[in-house]
């Protein structure tokens, strides 16, 4: 049912939505786990920013699967780590930046990042399928994704989401 489910090409269900709520929503899920394991979260979350038009839901799952991974890759380091969430607004869009100081990763591998059933977990760890559907999730509400990285210092990645327009009033 799940891969099913994963198949459909459904439309996600748009509303005014607040980026900002959206990404509090998503820490707070599993931010306890991050506390027990010495993870540092700094937030740069810029204020009143405008609403975008979105599916909450489904902009919750893409950015807990960005957390969760920079969590992974942060614990894979052995070592303290920090996540950094930022959001600030240019031009007509919204940009999100989650960082982290993980083990971060080669060019060969962010070649196929967001390729169905990738994944540079080991066996029973991840299906290769969260980063596919953060990518799919994110063009889906005319928005784009892009990473950078570097082996052994950590992973950078930005989210552009365009800003709600309001219908224009008519004379």
């Amino acid at each position: 049912n799940h891969m099913r489910q994963f198949g459909r090409k459904s439309d996600p269900n748009l509303e005014p939505v607040l980026l900002n709520d959206v990404l509090e929503r998503a820490f707070e899920i599993f931010s306890q786990q991050l506390k027990l394991r010495d993870i540092e979260v700094v937030w740069e979350l810029e204020p009143n920013l405008p609403k975008i038009s979105a599916d909450p839901g489904r902009l919750e799952q893409v950015f807990i699967n960005l957390l969760l991974n920079a969590r992974d890759a942060i614990e894979e380091k052995r070592d303290e780590g920090t996540i950094q969430v930022t959001s600030h607004r240019r031009d007509d869009q919204i940009i999100v930046r989650i960082a982290d100081t993980g083990v971060g990763m080669s060019d060969d591998l962010l070649k196929h990042l967001f390729e169905p059933f990738f994944t540079t977990k080991g066996p029973g760890k991840g299906t290769g399928l969260g980063l596919f559907t953060c990518y799919r999730t994110l063009i889906r509400h005319g928005g784009e994704i892009r990473v950078d990285s570097l082996e052994g210092e950590g992973t950078v990645f930005r989210i552009a989401l365009p800003i709600r327009r309001e219908p224009a009033l008519e004379a």
